[in-house]
């Protein structure tokens, strides 16, 4: 049976692995400096870039160079939310589009350069997979330039793997409405705010939105689950009629689906400001509180907009990166 909130009590964690590192629309506004073939850019001086020109998204007229341009001014706000955390690569080499290739990358190849940290772990059927780890702006760049548009870490970080450092409701409308996303995200908050835990809001990058909250117990992903499968169970029976946590999509009948699956350790998550794979290259974004009304539209967060909204302000989901993995 799920544990409701609060039955869930501290426990220690078990012992982490053991590690070893080792026709188009209007184009994107130019970045100030910009991305040529075979020239560097940003601080990824280890990263020569190649074909900058091509397009990777061709609906939006963004380009493979606009992309790296993109992480390289986002990649302070970014890298804290990817460093040390094993990484799952979405590649699409060719772009966005149908019949172009995606990738769905964990194994880190021989040829990427030695300076790329790879963590050794063992997956379910006891093959020891080399993920690559995110913790500087060169291996970001160079990634990126490997075709790599979406990162999905880890919710833990190597020195813990079997701790997450946020929990995360996942609220997928499928053919939901929008304004039902936004009526159980607000929901979600106040349950939150009475239970005098924090609460962090942005947009999947797609058509949802993701509710985060700390995980700052000594206990493990089973207990954090559990935590969140008591509280997501508490608002699906408070609006049975938008919400449910049913897995299957027939069985879901138009209503939005409230994912706690995640939160377990060898999952992963999509962090703030990656690029995903949409025909508009729609960003995963920070919101306000304030802003998740129903007048929230999240395909409005594209490459194209973004820069400006993240420009010298503050990362609005920094508090869930433990102060020493800022």
């Amino acid at each position: 049976m799920d544990k409701k909130p609060a039955q869930v009590r501290r426990e220690r964690a078990k012992p982490a692995t053991t590690v070893k590192r080792a026709t188009k629309k209007k184009a994107v506004a130019p970045a100030k400096k910009t991305v040529g073939k075979g020239t560097r850019a940003g601080d990824a001086s280890r990263v020569t870039f190649s074909h900058p020109d091509k397009v990777w998204f061709p609906d939006a007229g963004v380009t493979k160079g606009d992309v790296i341009q993109y992480y390289l001014g986002v990649a302070d706000k970014l890298l804290p939310h990817l460093r040390d955390r094993p990484i799952t690569l979405e590649r699409m080499p060719d772009g966005v589009g149908e019949g172009k290739p995606r990738f769905w990358q964990k194994n880190t190849p021989d040829y990427y350069p030695s300076w790329v940290p790879r963590v050794e772990l063992k997956n379910e059927d006891g093959k020891v997979v080399r993920y690559a780890l995110v913790n500087d702006v060169d291996t970001l760049a160079y990634l990126v330039n490997q075709g790599a548009i979406t990162f999905h870490p880890f919710l833990s970080r190597t020195a813990d793997l079997d701790r997450p450092d946020y929990v995360l409701f996942d609220l997928d409308p499928g053919g939901a409405r929008f304004a039902d996303v936004v009526r159980i995200a607000r929901t979600l908050h106040d349950r939150l705010d009475d239970a005098g835990e924090a609460k962090f809001v942005k947009t999947s990058g797609k058509s949802g939105l993701h509710v985060l909250v700390p995980w700052r117990q000594k206990a493990g992903y089973d207990e954090a689950r559990a935590w969140a499968m008591g509280l997501a169970t508490d608002v699906v029976e408070a609006m049975p009629d938008i919400a449910t946590t049913e897995r299957h999509k027939a069985e879901r009948d138009g209503r939005v689906y409230v994912d706690v699956i995640q939160n377990a350790r060898g999952h992963h998550a999509v962090p703030p400001y990656v690029l995903r794979p949409t025909p508009g290259a729609t960003v995963s974004t920070p919101l306000e509180w304030k802003e998740v009304t129903p007048k929230l539209d999240p395909k409005k967060f594209t490459i194209a907009s973004v820069s400006k909204r993240f420009a010298g302000k503050p990362d609005l989901l920094l508090p869930l990166v433990p102060a020493d993995a800022r």
